[in-house]
């Protein structure tokens, strides 16, 4: 017990050394990491195109939040969580994966409880009766975009890609987006 008491003695005493020694911290961000080159608005499934990537449908997805529009908000967060989902697939460099968890920090850092409860709701129900969000998605389609946004999110962005374009080889597209409507939206 003792020793268990020293080492975090020590901890403590070197993360405090380590706060007073005035030391920066630099974010290096890549060209192009969690880009939105074409953002939505609060808007309908059917206004959206598979040209847009998830960060583009996470700004409509806030800009609604903004206006207390939670059915719009639930659709967009699960069509973002959707394409997310299948870039991960696509993606050739697993630490790029994390892309989706940052954009989900980033969007939702500061939204009220009260408000995230609301949308969690909403999110609840469609995919409790999930024909028509299901009928949404397959008729927006298999995203068309470069995922430039997660490809730039990894570690290969600085190292090097682990393929040519960053992207799996021989990447199964038409399976990839059948597993992401069954494991998102539960579409079967």
């Amino acid at each position: 017990m003792n020793n268990l008491k020293y080492i975090l003695l020590v901890l403590t005493l070197s993360i405090s050394g380590q706060a007073a020694s005035g030391n920066e911290i630099t974010n290096h961000e890549a060209a192009g990491n969690l880009e939105s080159p074409k953002p939505s608005g609060c808007v309908q499934i059917s206004n959206l195109t598979s040209q847009q990537n998830p960060v583009d449908i996470f700004t409509g997805l806030n800009r609604c939040l903004a206006h207390d529009d939670y059915q719009k908000a639930a659709s967009l967060y699960l069509v973002g969580m959707s394409y997310g989902y299948y870039d991960t697939k696509r993606v050739s460099d697993r630490t790029a994966h994390q892309a989706i968890s940052v954009l989900r920090m980033n969007a939702f850092s500061s939204v009220s409880g009260e408000h995230l409860t609301l949308l969690q709701a909403e999110v609840t129900k469609l995919t409790s009766n999930n024909s028509e969000i299901c009928e949404s998605i397959n008729k927006l389609g298999v995203p068309a975009y470069k995922p430039t946004y997660m490809i730039q999110h990894g570690m290969g962005a600085f190292t090097g890609q682990s393929t040519k374009d960053g992207l799996v080889e021989n990447f199964d597209s038409q399976q990839a987006w059948k597993d992401t409507l069954s494991k998102i939206v539960k579409c079967v």
